[in-house]
This record gives structure tokens, sequence and C-alpha cells, in this order.
């Protein structure tokens, strides 16, 4: 155990400098200012009057001490953090505050008095103990958590000289911090996108319960809440209950499954799976971040006129918290299709009681059951209505058991539909936004959020990367240009063109500016110079069809896009016995393109 190193000569009133209007630094309980929409009231405080764990080999004063100068190296970190760092917000310092205290316990378990008494050694140790502690649901802590602990060290190396206690030797000094946590580009993860079956049917149902339904189970709710009053006002709670029925009955509505909505639970929970349902269509069919969502207010819908046209377009106002200055974010509008307005709309109907009672201003808000105050819905609270609306609605199984939904893989869900531009499933969604082609609801959706462009470029990429994987090892593709891989990718092919195959689509991506577009009946490999549908920086949507694709030079097909040749082949011979002359040969020429698409990817069905 090393000897305490003399004080450095730090600001003696850190401890007393403003943290919050409630708190300072040096307090043992912090309640911070956060203003970010969804999160819980226990996100917004720290403790740091912990007692020793049991088995801890520390004196109570080194304990104390290590407290200390963590609070002192959050202080730091506020106000004066290392050269070319933002200083932390207040959502920083509570999450960097939790790695702390975690890292204090196991430094205390390992006999560890000083922070100053940190090595490599002790950084294996550290990673080695974090491994084995059970994360979310027991399983294992993840590399991307390892990495918030190895930031937290390399930090206070960092602020070595603003701290009383600090590691003196590099603890990283031959890796970065995401090599200690053990992380690569293959292992690194992250968010997954929602598998398209499941994507797809969540926002049709949630859009059918918005467009279809919504309007009756707002009216539903009204009746249920206004009878109740009036039924309080005659007598007792059962018989209000009895009233709310009697009504209920005499407005003989429907819910979305047609049950009849003849009861206060009915109407109560379909009253809440609505407000999930309009949740899921915007965070869907905007893209904005769960934050932004639950930071929506009353008047939340703007409209404003397109340049010079007279044509007015809706937006939704919100708050935008990350990558901002602000304190309480940055008021910001995202472009609202007529379902969201929609939405919206609904949401303030379904809203206005609890509005009303708790004088907030917020769309989500939630009747606290165990103290029976009116909060603002938490991001972990719809994250849990979102699962249970899809179990309420039935979305399809993924493999065999239900996708574990989260509130921020709408918006990656989002940027990859963007990013692949196939109109089997966007152009569905194009359809709904009113717009004329899927380039603009690409071009208008992801406007002037640079974080979601690079999340759609980082999704266009990974799609490039995934088609091209497929084309390389195929020995069965259509189209012009699916027939010219198929006759020179035989070095691709197979265990031994593996990691040729990797390198090829590594070089591609890196040092070329080439992208693959998707559509319902093949990949675009796009050249501006051979493309026949006439598009410059990618496919026309106004030129491009299946005829004028299979003559470009930059088409490929392969045997998934067999149900769109098999379905269109069918419906043209379906056409062809009642056909006149002119329209026969039109025809047949169709239904002799789907034959010999169908027989080069080997799908022909004789």
């Amino acid at each position: 155990m090393k000897t305490r190193p003399a004080r450095k000569p730090v600001l003696a009133e850190w401890s007393e400098a403003l943290l919050s209007q409630w708190s300072r630094f040096g307090d043992d309980e912090w309640m911070l200012d956060i203003r970010t929409a969804g999160r819980r009231a226990d996100q917004n405080r720290v403790s740091w009057a912990v007692a020793l764990p049991e088995g801890a080999v520390i004196s109570e004063n080194a304990w104390r001490a290590l407290h200390g100068t963590a609070k002192q190296f959050l202080w730091s970190m506020t106000v004066n953090p290392p050269t070319g760092r933002k200083r932390l917000s207040p959502a920083s310092v509570q999450s960097k505050a939790l790695t702390l205290k975690t890292m204090i316990r196991w430094m205390a378990l390992d006999g560890l008095e000083m922070f100053a008494s940190i090595d490599a050694g002790a950084v294996e140790r550290l990673r080695a103990w974090l491994l084995a502690r059970p994360g979310n649901k027991a399983k294992s802590i993840t590399p991307n958590t390892i990495v918030n602990y190895m930031v937290v060290l390399k930090d206070l190396y960092r602020q070595r000289a603003k701290l009383n206690d600090a590691p003196l030797v590099d603890p990283l000094p031959q890796e970065t911090t995401y090599e200690a946590a053990g992380l690569t580009p293959a292992t690194r993860g992250s968010i997954p996108f929602i598998p398209d079956a499941i994507a797809i049917s969540l926002l049709n149902t949630a859009l059918q319960w918005v467009e279809d339904h919504g309007s009756t189970i707002v009216q539903a709710e009204t009746i249920r809440r206004e009878a109740r009053t009036f039924g309080l006002t005659r007598g007792s709670k059962r018989q209000a209950s009895d009233h709310v029925r009697k009504a209920l009955r005499r407005a003989e509505l429907k819910s979305p499954e047609g049950e009849a909505l003849s009861g206060a639970y009915a109407v109560r929970h379909a009253a809440n799976h609505l407000v999930e349902a309009c949740y899921i269509l915007i965070a869907g069919f905007v893209g904005m971040r769960v934050s932004e969502i639950l930071s929506m207010e009353i008047d939340a819908i703007e409209s404003h006129p397109i340049g010079e046209t007279g044509v007015e377009q809706a937006y939704i106002v919100a708050r935008l918290f990350k990558t901002v200055d602000q304190h309480g974010g940055r008021l910001e509008r995202w472009i609202a299709p007529d379902p969201v307005v929609k939405a919206v709309s609904l949401l303030e109907q379904l809203s206005a009681p609890l509005r009303e009672a708790s004088g907030r201003h917020e769309l989500f808000l939630v009747k606290n059951t165990q103290y029976g105050e009116i909060v603002p819905v938490t991001q972990m609270h719809i994250g849990w209505r979102i699962n249970d609306f899809a179990r309420h609605v039935g979305v399809p199984l993924h493999d065999g058991k239900p996708w574990a939904f989260s509130s921020h893989q709408f918006r990656k869900t989002f940027a990859r539909f963007i990013a692949r531009k196939d109109r089997s499933q966007l152009l569905g969604l194009a359809g709904h936004y009113k717009h004329a082609s899927v380039a603009m609801t690409a071009r208008g959706y992801v406007g002037s959020d640079f974080d979601l462009r690079q999340l759609v470029d980082h999704e266009n990429r990974a799609e490039t990367a995934t088609a091209l994987e497929r084309m390389l090892v195929s020995d069965r593709l259509a189209g012009r240009m699916g027939e010219r891989i198929v006759a020179g990718n035989a070095r691709f092919r197979g265990r031994a063109g593996e990691q040729v195959r990797q390198d090829y689509i590594e070089f591609v991506l890196a040092e070329t500016d080439l992208r693959i577009h998707a559509c319902d009946y093949g990949w675009c490999v796009f050249q501006p110079e051979t493309s026949r549908c006439g598009g410059e920086v990618g496919p026309s949507e106004a030129g491009r069809s299946p005829s004028v694709c299979l003559s470009c030079a930059n088409m490929v097909i392969e045997p998934q896009h067999a149900p769109y040749w098999q379905d269109r082949r069918v419906r043209n011979q379906v056409l062809l016995p009642a056909a006149n002359g002119m329209t026969a040969a039109v025809l047949t020429e169709a239904i002799e393109q789907c034959d010999n698409v169908l027989t080069r990817i080997g799908e022909h069905d004789g």
C-alpha cells in the first residue's frame, strides 16, 4: 500500500462551489438541476453518504477521503475540464458519480485507500471485478459499460494536477479506453434496429389505432370521465360506476379489436394503449429521440409556409437536449406528417384532464399510483409501455421470441428505412406522409439534424456492406450488373475467399463513394454514368421501374427478390387472356422478363 502523497495546491473553496441552486459540490446529498424530459426523479439525485461495504479492508477515514476526491474530481470536470473537452452537464455529473461510487466500492474491497495507488495491475483487477458483477437482468456487464470506468480512470489521471489524490502514473499507457474494455470494431456493438417484419407490423398497427380508432377511443374516454363526474355528484363511487356503464353502453363504441367499450376498465386500457400508439407513430415516422418526444407540450404542432409555394407544412415543436448547451434544452422543429399531426391532437385530448388537474403542460403524463401525483412519463416507463402495446396487438415473434423493444430503437430503425430507400417499406411511409417520392422523405425528414444524418449515413454504409457481401458470395444473380458479378466473383466465394471478400468490402467503403440502393425488386449498384433512370446522385424514383432497371448496367437481382417477380408474372398472366393485341404484346414481354429473372436466380416455378 502506497503512502498518501502530500496535498497538492488546489482551490480550497471547491467544496463550496455551487453544483445547483440546491447543492454544493462538498455536500453529501446532491440535488441536480437536470431538465432532460423523461428522467425519473431519482436520476436527479446523488447520495455520497454511503456506509463501508461488508468485507472492506480500508479505514473509515480513507473511505470518506475517496468520496471527497470523487466529488472534487467532478467539480474539476465541471469547471475546468481537460483541454478540448466540454464541461460536464448535470446529467453527465450524475452518471459519472454513479460510476465513481461503484469504483470506490471496489477499491474498498481491494484494499486501495487512494486513487494514487491505482496502476496497470489495479486496472486489470477492476476490469475482472466488473466483468464478474451481474448487470441488467442478471447478464454480465457489457464492454460498453466497462468503457465508462476506463474513461473515468483516464480523466482522473489527466486531472491529477487539480486534485488532492489521483493516479500518479497513466493507468492505460499502451491502450485506449475501448481497448482496455475489450472492445473492438467487431465486438463494440450498437443499439439494434427493429427487424423489418416487426417494425412494419408495429407501425402499421399503431397507424390504424391512431387514424381509424383514435377518435372513437377518445370519445369513449370522454364519456367515461364525464359520466363518472356526473355520477359522483349523485351518489357513491359504486353508483358512479353504474352510471359510467350505462353511458358507455348507450354509445355502443367498439375497440380496435371489435370488442364493446362498455366498461371503465376497457376504456382506460384502450386510452393507455392509444397513448402508446401515438408515441410509436411519432418515434417511427419522425425519428425524434425519446427525450425530445417526451418534452412535447400543448400546442406542439405549428404550420409554416414552404418557400413561396403557399403550401403549409406542419411541424412538431419540442426540445432538443443532446448536443446543445442551453440548460433545459433548445426548442426545435421536426417535420410532422399527417398521421403524426393526428397523433399529437389525440395526445392533447387524452392529457387534457391530467394537465388541468396538475397545472403541467406536457402531453405525456401519468398519475403516480403510489402517491397519486401527476408526473411526466419517464423514459423507462415509455419503454415498458411500448412492449406492453406490442404484446397487446400481437406483433410477430422474432426467432420464436417476443422482440425486446426500447425507445432508442425507433430512431435507428427510422434512419435505416431512409438509408435503404426501400420502396416496399419506406415508400409506404412516404405515401402516408403525402410525399411525392422517397427522396423527398429522406431529405425532408433528416432536415438539419446532423446526428441523424450521420446515423443515416452509417446505416447506408452498413446496408452497402451487407449487399456487397451477399453479391460476392452468390452464384445466382440476375440483372446486367448481377451477371457481371457472378462471372467474376469466384475468388470471393467460400471460406477461402472470406478474407479477400472482407478486405475488398472495406476498401470499397473507405476509398470509394459507392452506395447500393434497395428496392422491392432488386439492388441498384448506382453509377450515374450508366444510370438508365436519369438519377444523378442516386436512383431516380420517378424514372426507375422494373423494365428500365432490367436494361440498366447497375441492376442486381438475387433470390430474396423472387416473390416480387413471381407476383408480377402471375398478375400479367391473369390480364393476358382478355388483352387486345398491343396490350398482349406488352404483357407477354413483361412475363418473359420475369421468366428470365427467375431462371437466372434459380427460383423459376415452371
